[in-house]
């Protein structure tokens, strides 16, 4: 029986590659095009063809196709010019193409426009993703799409494989037309598919994000809103004020607003005057805290929402619309399916499944530097540090006494030191909460969504005889609520 994919059935593959030795050997390279998992080689002559290799997950062909891709397939396919290979390859002539039937990899000889020097590109059409690769006259590696190889890319081809073969085919036998129209159309389901996934697995992880968010900020906005008990309890105490000494840990006391019974709890190294002081402080924070808390509470279950409708709008086309079918390509979910990504893209963020640049990425020469680092505004330099051992010596040795140093409150987390240059006061009080949100981004309150950040100059922060790598105590601290994030002009050095 005659395999559907003619890529895996040897006698359709032959019949193919005998007419390619028939149309396309003695052609010259003249462009080379590619992306994730696939290469194009455009050949010169009036009908310009090119042969296409794909090595994708469930996609491990190859085909001939005259003119442009049909559309949606370049968007899909991520194509660029500037790829690796090109130079390697640029201004080649093929000279033989072959099978090595065991091993069902297909071979493209080419040689080196102006000399001898012959190189060998190998396509795998086996395996889980297939593998394409370049070899020079000696075998060695010029270029590999992935990595590790199979051992049958690390040799070259006997030179039987470069037989001419049957060159006796008729001039317009359609094999080559069946053969692409349903490589592209394999091709297209196969994008489909992977982009259908990619997008549900992208909408998954981002609503569960969007429910733990909320289920934070719904937390943290339950404690801010004792706002209207932290300023009874102050007010309370300012009417007793004069019956108020040092050494109490609760008293309880008529309130003058309803004249209920309160029972209040006082830091006992505070005097009177300074517990009030205390709880008037966690009013006034509260109430920032309440506002900006809502406003983020609102927000994170919009969000939410939207993933929600997002999913929605994404198991109805995927229903609505019908798989892509050949000759001629149509291919309406893919371009649904493109359509939506562009479209919530802002939302959704990156899906190319590239790795993503690391910006103020070092060399490898260059040796590695302690702390993490941020440069905030173009000006004010940030360190953090990385573990316990990095925190000991960020804050008790690095550090100068009048840099800034940041900590969450009450929970493990980096020590941020920010450099002040020797003067403190002039660092404005934006630059502060930045930093702040630094150090609540690298804390284990990382995922709530407002987190009370302790701050003060490196000269108040001791660290206790005997205690553990990364512990430190403030003798004197001042603390505002800061939003875990990165800041938009945090650049990472």
């Amino acid at each position: 029986m005659v395999d559907d994919r003619p890529w895996r059935d040897r006698d359709q593959l032959t019949a193919l590659l005998q007419r390619w030795r028939r149309d396309l050997v003695g052609r010259t390279l003249f462009r080379t095009e590619g992306g994730p998992g696939w290469t194009g080689l455009w050949l010169d002559g009036d009908d310009r063809p090119g042969i296409y290799l794909f090595a994708r997950p469930g996609a491990c062909l190859l085909f001939d196709h005259h003119g442009r891709l049909p559309a949606p397939l370049p968007d899909a396919l991520q194509r660029s010019y500037q790829t690796p290979l090109a130079p390697h390859l640029r201004g080649c002539r093929l000279t033989g193409v072959g099978l090595l039937l065991d091993d069902a990899v297909v071979a493209l000889d080419w040689q080196v426009d102006g000399n001898q020097e012959r190189r060998t590109l190998l396509h795998q059409l086996f395996g889980p993703r297939g593998n394409t690769v370049l070899l020079d006259a000696r075998a060695r590696l010029l270029w590999a799409l992935h990595r590790p190889l199979h051992s049958v890319l690390t040799q070259l081809p006997p030179s039987a494989t470069w037989e001419t073969g049957d060159r006796s085919l008729p001039a317009a036998d359609g094999t080559g037309d069946r053969f692409g129209a349903t490589a592209l159309q394999f091709v297209a389901r196969n994008l489909e598919t992977e982009l259908h996934d990619r997008l549900s697995r992208a909408l998954r992880q981002k609503s569960e994000r969007a429910e733990r968010l909320v289920a934070n900020l719904t937390r943290d906005f339950a404690i801010a809103d004792h706002r209207a008990d932290f300023r009874r309890d102050a007010e309370t105490l300012a009417v007793y004020l004069h019956e108020l000494r040092s050494g109490l840990a609760e008293v309880e006391l008529i309130a003058p607003h309803d004249g209920q019974l309160r029972r209040i709890a006082l830091d006992p190294a505070l005097s009177g005057p300074a517990n009030m002081e205390r709880y008037f402080q966690r009013a006034r924070k509260a109430d920032r805290g309440h506002a900006l808390i809502g406003q983020r509470l609102a927000d994170a279950r919009t969000t939410a929402t939207a993933l929600t409708a997002i999913q929605t709008e994404l198991e109805a086309l995927i229903t609505d619309l019908p798989a892509a079918v050949a000759p001629p390509l149509a291919a309406p979910r893919l371009q649904a399916l493109l359509a939506l990504r562009a479209g919530y893209q802002e939302l959704l963020g990156d899906l190319s499944g590239r790795a993503p640049a690391r910006r103020g990425a070092r060399s490898p020469d260059e040796p590695t530097r302690p702390f993490r680092r941020y440069l905030i505004e173009g000006r004010w330099e940030v360190w953090i540090g990385r573990n316990a051992a990095e925190n000991d010596q960020l804050t008790h040795r690095a550090a100068a006494l009048r840099d800034l140093w940041f900590h969450a409150q009450s929970v493990g987390g980096s020590h941020v030191i920010l450099r002040t240059g020797g003067k403190p006061e002039q660092v404005p009080r934006r630059i502060l909460e930045k930093a702040a949100a630094l150090a609540a981004l690298h804390s284990k309150d990382r995922h709530a969504g407002m987190v009370p950040v302790i701050w003060t100059e490196r000269r108040y922060v001791r660290k206790p005889r005997k205690s553990p790598v990364g512990q430190a105590v403030c003798l004197r601290h001042e603390s505002l609520f800061a939003e875990p994030t990165l800041p938009p002009d945090a650049e990472p050095i």
